[in-house]
């Protein structure tokens, strides 16, 4: 036990004769100095009470958490000392005291150095002291009776020790006090104990709350998903679904909590999907809710979870409903109708009574028949068609059926299974039919269609269901067809190479579209919307047809109807040189004939290529896909042999 009297001497001398070579532990002599330099007084009877009433509660209720953590222990600390004159106080990280535990004697004594709860005790205020030396060294520390710098702790013996958080910052220190006479070896040492009980506690809470942290974390990403998601063990067990899972299989969480998926859910084709063996991506299933009648279409990702150790712990499964996986590929692709009735340019009669027609159409969901040459807008008044019905904000998909060879028609419309043929995509792929569920299909050049495929089409429109090339699965689709042609069907019918059955189907709603021929006022409102158009966008200001120009156009037989208009414009105002566009001699209008009008189509395509390879025949013909020989025969045939 260290000397109190000679303590007392030696404190004495580096008070009032500043010596230096006195009989104390360095550590006490630095803190000594460091005082003197803060400007404390060394006579002061007691502490500097920091805090008012308020500020001490505003205190208290910041330092809640290392108060709650430490109350427990400060009081079984106490309860060992209870009795011999000693207190236990936890201060802050700056030195203030906000809690105070202690006999009534002891406390009493405290308080006439104001040793109380808000008071400061730090190094810079009081000098050398358990509490505040503790804090500026950061480690425990015991301050023997006149070791302390100001003569109001003479009376006492202080063991304090910092409290540390998980992050090793200093947020608190607990301290006992009482007086020297009384003081033990193991004082220090039971400080120390409790602080390093209070640290695990708080290092136990700091995991606590970084769980929770996580949990939470986890929680609302789970619950933020746009996807069904269901989180299993390795086994299969059933940790954590969210809302939409519930929503998606009509299932309650209470019911479903540590229950092994595969006990709650069947995979149409396969065993033991969800029983923690297999992981895979995007793949399609029919799945049925057990106990149910509910079947639902999904696509599937089952993705494991590892360990920080890199051992299997679960699995993440995610469901997205085929329906919106569909919506999705229609979003991006932007499967939509872009044309309205207002944008498709015309007032005659005879294309204004087609309008109302289509109008009548967009009102109901019957199936449309847009029957018309080619160049006439089918394309566009199907767009309409579909913009204006009630299934606007659905997909908007077109196939043209003369484009797609005739064996590979089929998994364009009905889409094909995993393994269906050679070269199918891995894991199938889904028709145009899927695609456009809840909206509208565009079959265009439906007479192109083989005579198979019209029965798979005619099952279609019966029981709006579709089976895939190579599956057995019935996946029901409500989609709206309008079909477009530039056949005769009829007389497709009369010569058997058109389903009478499959015509009736699609004859409900039958528009026919006219030539641009048979509505000759129009084509000035083309050729003003066009001329401007392309003036634009080759910077050519404003333009005007020449009046010669206008005449030619509205004199010609148009065998290829606005399109073909379109591009003889095109090419005029490529050529032009001026403002004013006419038509060089180089754009050949086909004047009004007795040529059918298949006759007049193959006579343009001729004109189109032979223009378009500058000339050269053998480029020509490869550029229609036929012999140079069958080119020059054409030519002749249509009295083109000096073009």
């Amino acid at each position: 036990m260290k000397d109190e009297q000679l303590l007392k001497s030696s404190w004495e001398h580096f008070i009032y004769h500043r010596c230096l070579d006195v009989d104390v532990d360095p550590i006490i002599l630095a803190s000594w100095q460091r005082a003197k330099a803060y400007g404390v007084n060394p006579e002061q009877k007691q502490g500097q009470h920091g805090l008012n009433q308020r500020e001490l509660q505003k205190l208290q209720y910041i330092s809640r958490e290392i108060i709650m953590t430490s109350l427990s222990l400060m009081e079984q600390l106490y309860e060992l000392v209870k009795g011999s004159g000693f207190m236990v106080t936890l201060c802050d990280p700056n030195g203030i005291l906000i809690k105070v535990i202690g006999d009534q004697v002891i406390l009493q004594e405290a308080e006439k150095i104001l040793f109380v709860e808000g008071a400061d005790w730090s190094e810079e205020v009081m000098g050398t002291n358990a509490i505040g030396t503790c804090i500026k060294l950061d480690r425990p520390l015991q301050v023997y009776a006149a070791e302390h710098f100001s003569r109001a702790c003479h009376f006492w013996t202080c063991s304090a020790a910092p409290i540390h958080n998980p992050n090793g910052d200093v947020v608190g220190v607990l301290n006992m006090s009482g007086p020297f006479q009384k003081v033990n070896a193991h004082t220090l040492g039971m400080v120390v104990s409790a602080v390093w009980a209070i640290e695990n506690h708080l290092r136990v809470l700091d995991n606590h709350q970084k769980n929770e942290v996580i949990h939470r974390y986890l929680e609302a990403t789970v619950h933020a998903l746009q996807d069904s998601v269901a989180i299993v063990d390795d086994a299969g067990h059933v940790l954590k679904v969210n809302p939409l899972f519930l929503h998606m299989f009509g299932l309650h969480e209470e019911k479903i909590k540590n229950v092994l998926l595969q006990d709650l859910l069947r995979v149409h084709g396969h065993t033991n999907l969800f029983s923690g063996q297999q992981s895979f991506l995007h793949k399609e299933f029919i799945i049925e809710v057990k106990d149910t009648n509910k079947m639902v279409r999904v696509l599937t990702d089952v993705q494991p979870i590892f360990s920080l150790r890199s051992e299997k712990m679960g699995y993440l499964i995610t469901f997205k409903e085929m329906k919106k996986v569909r919506q999705f590929v229609n979003h991006m692709t932007d499967s939509r109708a872009k044309i309205a009735f207002p944008d498709i340019i015309g007032k005659s009669r005879i294309f204004l009574d087609a309008i109302s027609e289509a109008k009548l159409s967009a009102k109901c969901d019957a199936t449309v028949l847009l029957m018309g040459e080619s160049g006439t807008g089918k394309d566009l008044f199907a767009q309409a068609i579909h913009h204006e019905s009630v299934r606007r904000n659905k997909p908007f998909i077109a196939i043209n059926c003369g484009a797609i060879p005739r064996d590979l028609l089929g998994s364009e419309l009905f889409g094909y299974v995993d393994g269906a043929f050679t070269g199918a995509r891995k894991g199938g792929s889904a028709g145009k039919f899927e695609l456009a569920d809840g909206g509208s299909l565009f079959l265009d050049e439906i007479g192109e269609m083989s005579l198979e495929m019209q029965v798979l089409l005619l099952r279609v429109l019966q029981t709006q269901e579709i089976t895939r090339i190579g599956g057995h699965e019935v996946i029901p689709v409500d989609v709206r067809i309008i079909a477009a042609t530039n056949k005769d069907l009829a007389q497709e019918v009369s010569s058997g190479h058109f389903r009478a059955d499959l015509f009736y189907r699609l004859h409900v709603m039958p528009i026919r579209l006219p030539a641009l021929r048979d509505r000759q006022e129009d084509i000035p409102l083309f050729a003003e919307y066009f001329i401007t158009r392309f003036c634009e966008k080759l910077g050519k200001g404003e333009c005007a047809v020449s009046d010669s120009a206008m005449q030619e156009l509205m004199h010609a037989d148009w065998p290829g109807n606005v399109r073909e208009l379109q591009n003889v414009l095109e090419r005029a105002v490529i050529r032009s040189s001026t403002q004013e566009i006419v038509l060089h001699s180089e754009t050949k209008l086909p004047s009004r004939s007795s040529l059918p009008v298949k006759e007049s189509i193959k006579r343009e395509a001729l004109i189109r290529s032979i223009e378009h390879c500058r000339g050269n025949f053998k480029e020509a013909a490869k550029y229609l896909g036929i012999s140079r020989s069958t080119l020059y025969r054409q030519l002749e045939k249509y009295g083109l042999r000096e073009t």
